[in-house]
């Protein structure tokens, strides 16, 4: 009895220190942006030039939000933030099933344990807690977030390229007094005027962390069926910054040193900074947000039994409980349906789940003006071992995949950018003798760059885990797991650390 009242005490301190955590999220502190735009926000519009000292102002020629939203950079960029802000709030919880089994052993009259191992980290097995029995206790877990589709994300490796405003139209010589040599008209093309061929590097610089504390119950209902229930706990942390340099593709064309800008080379076109054409600029949001997340209500039923396990029916349904604009939610309900296989000989026991997950929703709308994403479908599916290495020590194996279905891919590509190339005229021409040539517009020139490029298709997610369970004493238990990637698709962190506490009743 006293054991029992010591475990619940550390079960209840550790429950108080985790509702101690604020429950109305706190946003990004930088102009009290919600964290789900502050990526757009920083790439989309913060990145302005400074107004030239002679011409058309040119300040947000490169905020596609301003003025151009169809601009190819704006699906790219939230295509990146929606894929981030579904997998931060979907990423696996550990399972909310006790460690401990029981059945009732009709020759004695009493309980017995129903399984020599603790049971699965990331995934379910047949078997179920036992009439009248509870488990209680908390996961929690660390996820720093390292690579996206294999590029580093606080090195610089990952680049948009923010176009020139398709703004105007240029003819080289007026066939008549009152045809418009320059007007504001698009033509389709950044090509004439030749100034809308410079562009905008952004290089992002993102350090992205989640602390996610689940507390769960699980009780049993009768000998074969369980209900329980899983209260995550969220804060997100988000550091980001945007490094912004011009690549002067015309205005400083003709210098013979390429990329190097000197003052007396260009005009301010295009410039951060006036008389330096080679200054760059930097915009950054550091935040956080921390509450409730999404809560999960789970049912599990055994239907057929068999040697330590068999085959049970299991149904998650995750419902939109976390502020999805500020990353601790998904923003949609989502019902998993899960085929439970099990078995259990000697030492080794074995566990595989199947499962197809329907969701409803969107995920924060991340660009202004424009249609949200769906919260994806999945199709869910997980097995592994448990070793039993002693009767208090079991080590587990998991390997656990999601495809999210829909949700789309961004594959770095080669991409083309053409460009209008005064330099490559030759020498001594003007707009008079060009004309005279049969010449009506400047040479086309082009560059070749790395980019992000959005197309349809699924998201498959592979993740490796490896912990162990140890029976500290009477029915205590403690976890311990790291999970891995697989594979480099997605967003990845190279570890995830997991520690756990559940008690038996």
């Amino acid at each position: 009895m006293r054991l029992r009242r010591d475990a619940v005490r550390v079960i209840v301190a550790a429950a108080v220190a985790i509702l101690s955590l604020p429950l109305t999220p706190t946003s990004a502190r930088a102009q009290g942006l919600p964290l789900a735009q502050v990526l757009p926000d920083l790439i989309l519009r913060e990145i302005v030039l400074q107004r030239g000292i002679g011409g058309p102002p040119h300040q947000a020629h490169f905020s596609p939000l301003t003025n151009e939203p169809n601009n190819p950079v704006v699906g790219i960029v939230q295509s990146f933030n929606t894929q981030m802000a579904t997998q931060f709030s979907t990423f696996p919880l550990g399972s909310s099933t006790g460690g401990f089994t029981y059945v009732f052993d009709e020759s004695v009259g009493t309980f017995r344990r129903g399984s020599a191992s603790f049971g699965p980290l990331f995934a379910e097995r047949a078997l179920t807690i036992g009439r009248r029995k509870l488990s209680v206790g908390f996961n929690y877990q660390r996820t720093s977030y390292d690579t996206f589709e294999g590029q580093n994300l606080d090195d610089g490796s990952i680049k948009f390229y923010l176009r020139h405003q398709d703004c105007c139209t240029f003819n080289l010589l007026p066939q008549d007094p009152f045809f418009e040599f320059f007007n504001n008209r698009p033509n389709g093309t950044r090509l004439t005027v030749p100034f809308e061929g410079d562009i905008i590097e952004a290089t992002l610089s993102l350090k992205a962390t989640t602390h996610t504390t689940a507390v769960f119950a699980n009780y049993g209902v009768t000998d074969r069926w369980d209900a329980g229930v899983a209260v995550p706990f969220v804060r997100v942390n988000l550091d980001a910054s945007v490094r912004a340099r011009i690549l002067r593709l015309v205005t400083c064309a003709n210098l013979a040193v390429p990329g190097l800008c000197t003052a007396d080379g260009a005009p301010d076109t295009h410039t951060f900074e006036i008389g330096n054409p080679n200054a760059t600029q930097t915009v950054q949001h550091s935040g956080h947000a921390a509450g409730l997340g999404d809560i999960v209500l789970r049912t599990k039923y055994h239907f057929l039994r068999a040697a330590g396990g068999g085959l049970a029916a299991a149904v998650d349904l995750r419902l939109p409980t976390g502020d999805k604009n500020e990353l601790l939610g998904a923003g949609g309900v989502q019902g998993k349906f899960l085929l439970v296989a099990s078995n259990e000989r000697g030492r080794l026991g074995q566990h595989l789940n199947l499962g197809y997950t329907v969701a409803r929703g969107n995920v924060a709308g991340t660009v202004a003006g424009l249609t949200s994403a769906p919260v994806p479908d999945e199709i869910n599916y997980s097995g592994g071992i448990e070793l039993v290495a002693s009767p208090r020590f079991t080590v587990i194996g998991d390997v656990v995949g999601r495809t999210l279905r829909g949700v789309g891919r961004l594959d770095l590509v080669s991409k083309t950018f053409q460009y209008s190339n005064p330099a490559a005229l030759p020498t001594g021409f003007t707009p008079q003798t060009l004309v005279e040539a049969g010449i009506f517009s400047f040479p086309t020139s082009s560059v070749s760059l790395d980019e992000f490029n959005p197309r349809p298709g699924n998201l498959t997610l592979l993740l490796g885990t490896g912990g162990v369970k140890f029976n500290l004493t009477g029915n205590l238990l403690v976890s311990g797991s790291v999970l891995f990637p697989l594979t480099k698709a997605g967003l990845r962190s190279r570890v995830t650390m997991v520690l756990g506490l559940d008690y038996a009743f």
